[in-house]
C-alpha cells in the first residue's frame, strides 16, 4: 500500500487512469524545452529525494519541571510552532512567480497527476494546497502528496531504469460554502468594559485531518481559559473575548470577516 492524499483545491481525475510515472524538476524554461512532448498520460514525480534519516527516538518528548519553569520564564517567543504544508509546485500552494507558467505548461502537456513527497518523516504526512482557492478558478491538475518513504521508494525504482506503473482515482469535489461562521463569546469587563482582550483559535480542518490537533485542541484549550476565567469570577476591568474562526484552512476568511 502506498499512502497518500489529494491536496486542497486540485482537481480530480474523473474516473480512474493510469500511466507511467517519471521524475522531472521543472523550474524553468529550459527545464519545459527539455520535457515538453514527454510528460502525456504521465505521473510526474515533481520533487527531489531528501535524506531520511532512521529514528531511534521518540520525535515527541514530555517536559521536565525544570524545563516547564524555564518557559514560563520566557519573555521571548522561541519559534517552537509553525505553518505546514508545501504544495505540488513549491511553496504553500504554489506560490512561486514561476508557478502558473509550469502549471499551463503541465495541463498542456497533458500530465495525468502531480505527485510529490510530504514534509514530515516517521509515518507523518503533511498535506498542503495545489490550486487556486478561489470560486470559479480555472481545473488544476490533480496533484497527490506520498508518504515520504513511499515516494522515496517510487523515485529510487526509477532511478534504478526500472518502470513503475501507477493507477490512480481522485475524488475531489468543490462544494460552495454558504454556511461558515464564525462562534463568539465574551466575559464582560466593568470600568474598561470598552477595551477588549481577545483570545481565540480556528475550529475548521484540513481534508487530510481528523481536526483533533488541528485545531479541535487549540478551540478546547481557548474554551478552557475562557471557563476558568468565568469559574474563578475574578473581577474583570476588560472584556475578555473569544473567537473561533471558520475558514482559515480557507484563507484566514473568518478572522478577516471578523
Amino acid at each position: 500500500p502506498v499512502i497518500g492524499y489529494p491536496q486542497a483545491w486540485t482537481s480530480g481525475t474523473n474516473g480512474v487512469v493510469a500511466g507511467d510515472a517519471v521524475f522531472a524538476t521543472i523550474d524553468s524554461p529550459e527545464d519545459m524545452t527539455t520535457w515538453k512532448g514527454k510528460l502525456k498520460g504521465k505521473f510526474l514525480l515533481s520533487t527531489a529525494m531528501p535524506d531520511v534519516p532512521a529514528l531511534f527516538e521518540a520525535q515527541a518528548q514530555r517536559y521536565t519541571d525544570d524545563e516547564l519553569r524555564q518557559l514560563e520564564r520566557e519573555t521571548v517567543p522561541t519559534g517552537r510552532g509553525g505553518r505546514g504544508g508545501r504544495g505540488a509546485l513549491g511553496g504553500r500552494g504554489g506560490t512561486s512567480a514561476f508557478a502558473p507558467t509550469r502549471t499551463h505548461f503541465l495541463r498542456e502537456e497533458g500530465v495525468f497527476a502531480i505527485t510529490t513527497r510530504c514534509r514530515g518523516t516517521g509515518g507523518t504526512v503533511f498535506v498542503g494546497g495545489g490550486g487556486s482557492r478561489e470560486a470559479n478558478a480555472p481545473a488544476t491538475i490533480p496533484a497527490v502528496t506520498i508518504a515520504v518513504e513511499h515516494y522515496g521508494r517510487i523515485l529510487r525504482t526509477l532511478q534504478k531504469d526500472q518502470p513503475v506503473r501507477i493507477e490512480m482515482e481522485i475524488k475531489n469535489t468543490f462544494y460552495d460554502d454558504p454556511t461558515s461562521f464564525n462562534v463568539v463569546g465574551e466575559i464582560p469587563g466593568t470600568d474598561k468594559a470598552d477595551e477588549v482582550v481577545m483570545l481565540g483559535a480556528h475550529f475548521d480542518s484540513w481534508q487530510t485531518g481528523t481536526g483533533a490537533t488541528d485545531n479541535a485542541a487549540g478551540s478546547a484549550a481557548m474554551m478552557e481559559a475562557m471557563r476558568i476565567l468565568a469559574q474563578s469570577k475574578v473581577p474583570l476591568r476588560r472584556t475578555v473575548r473569544i473567537g473561533l474562526w471558520n475558514g482559515e484552512e480557507q484563507g484566514l476568511n473568518g478572522s478577516n470577516e471578523y
